[in-house]
């Protein structure tokens, strides 16, 4: 089978638009959106919803040695089904910023615990033993 999707183009705005069920991709140029889906629903396992796509031409660029041109690309937005997710994206929900914050509070009432109290105005921190 002919894989249509090239890569997963990872950026700022495509990472935030991940987190609302939409992954953006560096696809074959002659790919339909038909194909697409298709493609895209085979390889990573999710219902697809809607695709959009848009061709961009490469930039021209200079250098010491002439002129270059970088390659024309089509890039695609996926949208699958609420919930879905494809892994190549890992977009960190409320749930999981919760679930970190609280690992750091507990870790920093444990450095606290390890602080014993001898006398009123003295404290001593205990080291832990290095392995």
């Amino acid at each position: 089978m002919n894989y249509i999707i090239k890569k997963a183009l990872i950026s700022e705005k495509s990472f935030g638009s991940a987190a609302n069920d939409k992954f953006t991709f560096i696809v074959d140029k002659k790919a339909g959106k038909d194909e697409i889906a298709e493609n895209c629903e085979s390889l990573f396992g999710v219902t697809v919803i809607d695709v959009n796509t848009a061709n961009y031409k490469g930039k021209i660029k200079m250098s010491k040695k002439g002129r270059g041109a970088r390659s024309d690309f089509k890039k695609a937005v996926v949208t699958v089904k609420k919930g879905q997710k494809i892994d190549l994206f890992e977009v960190e929900t409320e749930k999981d910023k919760k679930k970190n914050q609280k690992a750091k509070d507990q870790n920093e009432k444990e450095k606290a615990k390890k602080e014993e109290v001898i006398d009123k105005n003295t404290t001593v921190k205990v080291r832990e033993k290095k392995k």
